[in-house]
């Protein structure tokens, strides 16, 4: 799979599952104080974000690891493959652009008590399977569909990102490309720490001097 490749497969998807999550926030504001709140429309987005993951997660594993295979299937398979192959990724932040926030999705791959899934991940589930059966995730217990809330839905999607964001910057580099953050640019979120700090992530288009001392534009095809 080449970089274009990915874009025009995956990372359109993506985009299109990031501008559903933005246009929920014109009705009900990214907060602390709405992070339990619950809809039908959390609940699509739930299920349609948890479906991409497991889809997209495969394709780094089999991109990290020459030795991971297509029928694996659970998403403990892809913990241990993260601990094995790239451990920083568990660590990852990613920022929340204008919201001074930043989360860490895989976080709970690195507790004391070695969660199988993020919490998130869970809930992705009992949405799926347990929807009106009365479950427990985090302490919590309440029906299965209640999960779906805006706290999950905004882990689920940056995890979906970081996710993205590392095929692409794999992709990108074997091909020595310039642009290695995908195009166009995420409008919620960015990398940070380690080596994001010192990789530029663009809007639609991006501009960069080449070898030759030239201003140079990248311009995006997809758009919002």
């Amino acid at each position: 799979m080449t970089s274009d490749e990915f874009i025009k497969t995956y990372w359109s998807q993506y985009i299109s599952l990031e501008k559903e999550f933005l246009a929920t926030l014109h009705y009900l504001t990214l907060d602390v104080k709405n992070e339990n709140a619950y809809s039908q429309a959390y609940a699509k987005l739930m299920l349609e974000i948890g479906s991409e993951v497991d889809v997209v997660f495969k394709e780094y594993c089999k991109l990290i690891d020459s030795s991971f295979k297509s029928s694996y299937k659970t998403i403990g398979k892809y913990k241990e493959c993260m601990t094995n192959c790239n451990p920083a990724f568990i660590q990852q932040e990613v920022s929340v652009k204008n919201e001074y926030l930043t989360v860490q999705p895989w976080i709970e791959w690195n507790m004391p008590d070695a969660l199988d899934a993020p919490y998130w991940w869970t809930a992705y589930n009992k949405v799926k399977h347990s929807r009106t059966s009365v479950v427990k995730i985090n302490g919590i217990e309440q029906e299965g569909f209640k999960f779906a809330n805006q706290k999950y839905v905004l882990l689920a999607l940056a995890g979906l990102y970081q996710i993205m964001v590392y095929i692409y910057h794999n992709l990108a580099s074997d091909e020595q490309r310039r642009i290695v953050t995908p195009l166009p640019g995420s409008r919620m979120f960015e990398l940070i720490g380690g080596i994001w700090d010192s990789i530029n992530f663009y809007g639609d288009c991006a501009f960069y001097i080449n070898e030759k001392g030239h201003l140079m534009q990248e311009t995006s095809s997809i758009y919002y």
